[in-house]
C-alpha cells in the first residue's frame, strides 16, 4: 500500500471509507485551504467560511460509504460543499438573525443590567466553541433534544455527544465563571439568536 502522501484523492477516500484515519488526514490536508477559500468567495465572511468548511468535512465523513472510487473525488467533494452552502442559505432565509439587544431583552435596574451583560458575554463565548460543540450544546440545552437524536444526526455515539455537551459547558464556565449560565432566560438560548452557524 502506497503512503498516503503518494496516493490519489480517489484512493485515499476509498481507504478512508474502509477505516484508514491517515487517509482522511491527508485528504483534509489537501482540501482544507481549498474548501475554506471556496466558502470565503461565496459568503464574503471568514467566520462563516470557517464554520462551513468544518461542517463540510463532517458531511464528507457521513457520506464516506457512499463514495464511488471509480469517479473523480474533487467534483464529488465540491458538490457536497455546494449542497451545504444551499442548505445554509435556506436556513438563514428561514431564520433571519436577530440582534442580541432585541432578543429576550431584560428590563431595567441592576439585575437587568447584569442579565444583559451576561447575554453579551455569552454570545461571544458561545461563538468561541467549535461548530460541533455549539450545535450539540444548543440542541441539547436550548432546543431540548435528546442525546440519541443528536448522536444520530451528527454520526457519533450517545456517549460521545454527552461528552461534547459536558466539555462545551465546562469550557464556557471556565472561560467566564461570572456568567449565570443556569439563569432564565438562559444566556445560551439568547446567544443562539446571534450565532446562526449552530
Amino acid at each position: 500500500m502506497e503512503p498516503p502522501g503518494e496516493a490519489s484523492d480517489e484512493r485515499l477516500m476509498e481507504r478512508y471509507a474502509n477505516g484508514d484515519g491517515d487517509a482522511f488526514r491527508e485528504l483534509f490536508r489537501r482540501y482544507e485551504s481549498r474548501a475554506y477559500a471556496y466558502f470565503v468567495r461565496r459568503t464574503g465572511c471568514g467566520q462563516r467560511a470557517s464554520d462551513l468548511y468544518q461542517e463540510l468535512f463532517l458531511r464528507i465523513h457521513r457520506a464516506r460509504s457512499a463514495y464511488d472510487p471509480s469517479r473523480p473525488f474533487a467534483p464529488w467533494f465540491f458538490r457536497i460543499a455546494q449542497h451545504l452552502l444551499v442548505d445554509e442559505r435556506r436556513r438563514a432565509a428561514r431564520r433571519p438573525e436577530v440582534p442580541l439587544a432585541e432578543f429576550e431583552r431584560p428590563g431595567q435596574g441592576p439585575d437587568a443590567e447584569r442579565a444583559f451583560s451576561d447575554l453579551e458575554r455569552a454570545s461571544v463565548l458561545v461563538r468561541g466553541l467549535s461548530p460541533v460543540e455549539r450545535h450539540v450544546l444548543v440542541a441539547a440545552k436550548v432546543d431540548g433534544r435528546g442525546y440519541a437524536e443528536i448522536a444520530h444526526e451528527i454520526g457519533k455515539s450517545v456517549v460521545a455527544v454527552k461528552k461534547l455537551a459536558s466539555r462545551a459547558m465546562r469550557r464556557l464556565r471556565s472561560a467566564d465563571p461570572g456568567v449565570a449560565w443556569a439563569s432564565h432566560p438562559s444566556p445560551i438560548r439568547s446567544a443562539k439568536a446571534s450565532v446562526r452557524a449552530s
